[in-house]
């Protein structure tokens, strides 16, 4: 009998375990990982990061040609993957298009789909969509832009095949670990173009980027960030303008503003307004990502952007915590070819792998950050 017993609570015992779910899924790899009481305690603290302007000029992508009609941009990542991958979020101005051959750079933007495919594998979760050269290739690069991105796993907000789309990415809302967060993109307009209809671009009008915001809110928003693409090219401070709109998105409850544009970075905020449930933090412009932009020296690289979201359990108040991390492109390896490879970079240090003839883009890059007043 004991030994009917003894069985029996070895098969229950072996159900039960069974059914206990023994991990949970990793964000970047798909893969299991156990989860520590530690992890589980921080599961209010979620870390974004967010890059500047990725373009591709025509330099660039004839780096990336490999023949045939194949292109390869997944060098350009490599050494900046993992501050990418790690984040819980990863988001990213997209200021070119998938527009079709033949693929240029400026003024008309059009990339190689593999563009995409190369920042998929860095990490990014999320493309903005919202910028002045959205247009470039007509309404074909509006919507192919979005399918290819669609077809890769990338989310988007900012552009949109038709008006009746924008209503289901617009507020684009991001579930990351129990969160809430909802994602907003604007530009100050696209060079002039034509939004070609039905297709659909949104560009900063306060009174349409207020509805948007409450929308989020009756969704149950936890968390809002604002993407916007303004101000000044190649000015190293923001404008009037800029600092006045950041107070009105503060005013609405955004948490976080991020701007693009002025291919240099801006400095960055704490904006408090009376009422407010947080501080929203701004940066007026992270700069470029990666470009073939060359002047002024401050063109040649950017920022990544880790901001560290705390949700304090109980009163519900978020803290949001910004780190910085400049980068650099590099155009040229020791021998002379093309590689378009961002560094991770100091403002007092010259990286390994930097040739002496771009050291000196490099060290004026660094002098011109150096001014810049960013707040932690």
């Amino acid at each position: 009998m004991y030994r009917q017993v003894f069985i029996k609570g070895i098969i229950l015992l072996t159900i039960v375990l069974s059914l206990l779910p023994s991990c949970k899924q990793g964000k970047k790899t798909g893969g299991a990982s156990i989860v520590t009481p530690q992890e589980e305690a921080k599961a209010d603290t979620l870390e974004l990061v967010f890059a500047g302007d990725i373009m591709t000029h025509g330099p660039q992508i004839k780096a990336a040609d490999r023949g045939h009609g194949t292109y390869d941009f997944t060098p350009s990542f490599e050494l900046v993957r993992p501050m990418i991958e790690r984040a819980d979020l990863a988001l990213a101005n997209l200021e070119t298009t998938f527009g079709g051959t033949p693929y240029r750079g400026y003024p008309m933007f059009s990339s190689p789909s593999s563009l995409g495919s190369a920042l998929k594998e860095a990490g990014f979760d999320v493309l903005t969509t919202a910028n002045n050269h959205s247009c470039d290739r007509g309404r074909y690069g509006v919507v192919n832009t979005i399918d290819v991105l669609d077809s890769l796993g990338i989310r988007t907000t900012g552009s949109y095949r038709t008006k009746a789309e924008r209503s289901q990415r617009t507020p684009l809302f991001i579930d990351v670990r129990g969160v809430k967060l909802a994602v907003l993109a604007y530009t100050y307009g696209t060079n002039g173009l034509p939004i070609p209809q039905p297709a659909l671009v949104d560009t900063i009008n306060l009174e349409q980027i207020s509805d948007d915001l409450r929308r989020a809110d009756s969704l149950g928003a936890d968390y809002k960030i604002v993407q916007i693409h303004w101000g000044n090219e190649y000015e190293k401070h923001p404008s009037k303008r800029q600092r006045d709109l950041a107070a009105a998105l503060s005013r609405l409850g955004v948490g976080a503003v991020i701007g693009s544009h002025p291919h240099v970075v801006q400095d960055s905020e704490w904006i408090e307004e009376e009422g407010a449930k947080m501080k929203s933090f701004v940066i007026y412009s992270l700069g470029n990502f990666i470009s073939n932009q060359t002047s002024p020296a401050a063109t040649r690289g950017g920022m990544l952007l880790s901001l560290e979201l705390i949700r304090e359990r109980g009163t519900g108040r978020w803290t949001t915590r910004p780190s910085y991390q400049y980068v650099f492109v590099q155009k040229r390896t020791p021998s002379g070819h093309s590689i378009y490879r961002l560094h991770p970079v100091s403002l007092d240090s010259i990286p390994e792998g930097i040739t002496p003839s771009e050291t000196s883009d490099l060290r004026a890059m660094q002098r011109h950050y150096k001014s810049i007043q960013l707040v932690h």
